[in-house]
Formats: C-alpha cells, structure tokens, sequence
C-alpha cells in the first residue's frame, strides 16, 4: 500500500487541517506508513519587495510560522510525524517536498468556499493533483 504519506496543513485554519491529519492517518494506520506534514508559509513576492522587508523581520516570521505547526502537532497530533515548513507558492513546495521525501500519497483538502478565486486560478490542490508523480487523494467535504 502507502509507506510515506505527505499531508500539507494550513495553521490558518486548524480545525481544517486537524479533519485532514485523522483522515491521512487513518491511511497510514491501515499501511503501516510514514506520514510528515508539510505547511507553506507565502514567499514574500519579488526580489525587489523581499528586499525591502529585513532579513531578521523573515526569520522571525519564519520562526512564528514554524512554532505554530509545533503547536498544531501536539494539539492534534497523536502519532509520531515528521514537519517541514518551506517558503514559496504552496503547491510547488508540496511538490519539491514529495519528491525529495519520496512520497508515494500526498492526502490535500480541496476547498469549493472560495469559487471566484478558482475563475482566476486553479486551486492547490488541483495543482498538486496535476503535477505530482505520486498519488494524490483530494478530500472534500469534511465535517469539522
């Protein structure tokens, strides 16, 4: 079956990405699998506006970010799991993660809340869908 499952959280929104881990780890129970959670902190766009924001103001954004996944995983957490947090377009990430991780199931939340934002683009996880070389399951509809 599965031996390492990737799920991508989003710390805006725990209670969201709470549904997501039970149901990724429930797949990992059945297969045994290796499950890491991975949670993309937005890039600070360009060069020249990422140059105007100083280095220690990035760091301790990145440090915030980071201790909100910690506390994400022992709120929510039960079993034992890898995180990463990377910077950057969120769904490019999950990929670069996967495949250096060799993922064989990335497990993603497809929100329908925000439909006027998919007329312009397509979603995360449709992009992860469209680009990964694993398996990809979209959860919809969750109950939280």
């Amino acid at each position: 079956m599965f031996k390492k499952i990737l799920v991508p959280v989003d710390i805006d929104y725990p209670e969201m990405a709470a549904a997501v881990y039970q149901k990724a780890a429930a797949f990992a129970k059945m297969s045994g699998a290796e499950m890491r959670l991975i949670s993309v902190m937005p890039g600070f766009g360009t060069p020249l506006v990422a140059s105007f924001i100083p280095e220690q103001v990035r760091k301790e954004a990145a440090d915030q970010f980071k201790a909100s996944l910690d506390d994400f995983i022992k709120t929510h957490c039960s079993e034992t799991v890898s995180c990463t947090v990377r910077i950057g377009k969120n769904w490019e990430e999950i990929i670069k993660v996967a495949e250096k991780w060799g993922a064989d199931l990335i497990v993603v939340y497809h929100n329908h809340r925000h439909d006027i934002n998919e007329a312009f683009s397509r979603s995360c996880s449709q992009r992860v869908a469209e680009n990964a070389k694993c398996s990809v399951l979209r959860l919809r509809n969750l109950q939280i």
